[in-house]
């Protein structure tokens, strides 16, 4: 019989983990609390790392076909002037998508059992190495395995960690998408007095774009409205960001937050992946893509080793580390990235204009050429 597998979670990991894992010899619950599977409207990075995972996994041409490639990134100023530009090299592209398309294309096909509106209440390690997953409705069943793919506020890692909340780093971010009658092709961040607004293609000519600012844990967009509060911070910034934000229809904002690294993913057969494992700031554009990279790995593990201690801390032993790189690195650039002392501001732009790209795209590459598809396992 196939041993019984549930994810709690039906967002990026928890799909890509349902995808790798070999359904000949499990069988794949995937547990949603939303009421239907899907994403919200944002724009999401699968750089050339976790496009490496789609390929081995055949899902690389859907995602190139509707998603933008960029070749070149700039960084500006509020007024527009360039502080650098580099441009990414790799055997991938770059590429931004939809997180609904994204999402999509990692559900369509799947083969899973698919559970709409089940949110998690509590877990149990039973004696026999099961585990009892037991529902806010009421439901109680038990699984060979569980995987916590239930994002930053995770109620299976409160199981196994139990770190307490996340922690807001001192900004919120807007985010958008946009259909625009223009295709500059390439990819921006501005930098301005404690805010930020960076700038993606998606697909001819939509856009995808981010605003952050330093002010309390998702404070209201009241009385003045989301819309009105973001054209008084950026309407005097260089073009197209006003013209995106005047003509996106729905802008959704979030709180900045993350955790410290922490080991230790792993209680009996219930393991963490994604951000339910290594939530991280998006300064990198790397939290989906350790998402996609962590999912693929854990489940070559399991493929392997089977439902084991060994495949779990294997899983751990090569993602930690990676994740814990990136977690930090991000929350430093976001630190730059939101200096709001003018003198500091000063010296920062300056670096940014005498740092050879080379020195870019040496950082970038150690993300970008890293390869979970060639780990020896």
């Amino acid at each position: 019989m196939k041993q019984k597998v549930a994810v709690i979670g039906g967002g990026i990991a928890g799909l890509t983990f349902a995808r790798c894992l070999s359904t000949n010899q499990y069988e794949v619950h995937i547990f949603e609390q939303k009421q239907e599977f899907g994403e919200v409207g944002a724009a999401i990075s699968v750089f050339p790392n976790a496009l490496s995972v789609m390929d081995e996994i055949g899902l690389l041409d859907p995602i190139l076909k509707t998603s933008g490639k960029f070749e070149n990134v700039y960084l500006k100023t509020k007024k527009g002037n360039i502080l650098s530009k580099s441009s990414p090299k790799s055997d991938y592209p770059v590429v931004c998508i939809h997180r609904a398309d994204l999402h999509r294309i990692l559900l369509t096909g799947i083969n899973a059992q698919l559970h709409k509106g089940k949110s998690v209440k509590q877990l149990a390690n039973l004696d026999n190495g099961q585990v009892e997953v037991t529902f806010e409705n009421g439901e109680c069943s038990n699984f060979d395995a569980v995987i916590g793919a239930d994002g930053i506020h995770s109620v299976v890692r409160k199981h196994i960690i139990k770190d307490g909340d996340p922690i807001f780093r001192g900004y919120n971010v807007w985010r958008g998408v946009v259909e625009t009658n223009f295709d500059i092709g390439y990819a921006s961040e501005t930098y301005g007095e404690g805010q930020r607004v960076g700038i993606v293609p998606i697909k001819d000519g939509v856009y995808g774009w981010w605003a952050t600012c330093n002010e309390a844990f998702l404070q209201d967009d009241v009385p003045e409205g989301t819309k009105s509060k973001l054209k008084r911070l950026f309407g005097d910034w260089h073009q197209p960001i006003p013209e995106l934000i005047e003509n996106t229809e729905k802008i959704l904002k979030n709180s900045l937050s993350d955790r410290v690294p922490h080991k230790g993913w792993t209680k009996g057969n219930i393991t963490l992946i994604g951000d339910a494992a290594h939530p991280t700031t998006p300064n990198l554009g790397q939290g989906g893509c350790m998402a996609i990279e962590g999912a693929y790995h854990l489940a070559q593990c399991v493929n392997k080793y089977g439902l084991s201690a060994k495949a779990y801390a294997l899983y751990e032993k090569h993602q930690f580390p990676r994740s814990k790189e990136i977690v930090n690195e991000s929350l430093t650039l976001g630190k730059i990235g939101q200096i709001s002392n003018p003198i500091l501001i000063a010296l920062r732009n300056l670096l940014f204009k005498i740092t050879p790209s080379s020195v870019a795209m040496k950082m970038i590459a150690k993300y970008f050429s890293y390869r979970v598809t060639e780990l020896k396992i």
